[in-house]
């Protein structure tokens, strides 16, 4: 059933984000290689994109509790074609072991937890820079359909799409998960991309009066 509700909460998340994206985009043609720094003011952090976002959707979630922003690079209508989505302060670190530091045992555990009732097909540990480690998720392509009453399993959803999703603490402490959209993963040209985006990203949050600030601010 987790599974289940996980599939049907990712469809949600993206359809209520695109909407606010312009009815049709794509990226600019005159500049389609050049990088873009992003720097974030609400969120607090910057990181390198392989072009100027074409739109910046905050908060696309149902959920109220998670916070952060969608950039698009290209869209069709409603479609997001290709973007990030930043959620920071995305998993709770006294439950999630320490990449870095925690025991083999312990992040093999959390690993097998990604697989079996969040919908990921692969869950790997991954180094983000030299000197950190992170998580990267693949969602399933296939998706078990559970009977509510009874558990077992009634069918399989096929999605139409997989995301790919990476999992990291900061220096500065935040748990941080940037989610790739993307039309083609067998590129490996945007899944290249991604990486780097993903090691670039940094954490503006200089010091302990930035976070409670923030914490202040979503909290209103």
């Amino acid at each position: 059933m987790r599974k289940f509700f996980f599939l049907t909460a990712l469809f949600m998340m993206i359809l209520t984000a695109t909407v606010f994206a312009e009815e049709t985009a794509e990226p600019e043609a005159e500049t389609p290689d050049e990088p873009y720094v992003y720097t974030s003011e609400d969120f607090k952090f910057s990181i390198t994109c392989p072009i100027k976002p074409i739109a910046v959707v905050q908060n696309p979630w149902q959920e109220t509790d998670k916070h952060g922003e969608m950039l698009v690079f290209a869209n069709e209508g409603f479609e997001v074609l290709y973007g990030y989505i930043i959620q920071v302060d995305a998993f709770d670190t006294k439950e999630v072991p320490d990449f870095n530091k925690g025991t083999t045992a312990a992040i093999g555990d959390y690993l097998g937890a990604l697989k079996k009732n969040n919908g990921f097909a692969r869950a790997d540990l991954v180094n983000i820079t030299k000197k950190n480690k992170g998580v990267v998720a693949v969602t399933a392509d296939k998706i078990d359909v559970l009977n509510q009453e009874t558990g077992e399993v009634e069918g399989q959803f096929v999605a139409d799409k997989q995301y790919v999703y990476t999992f990291f603490r900061t220096p500065e402490g935040r748990c941080i998960s940037i989610q790739l959209i993307s039309s083609n993963l067998e590129d490996r040209m945007f899944i290249d991309t991604y990486r780097g985006s993903v090691a670039s990203f940094k954490d503006n949050i200089k010091d302990k009066k930035d976070k409670k600030d923030k914490k202040d601010k979503d909290k209103k």
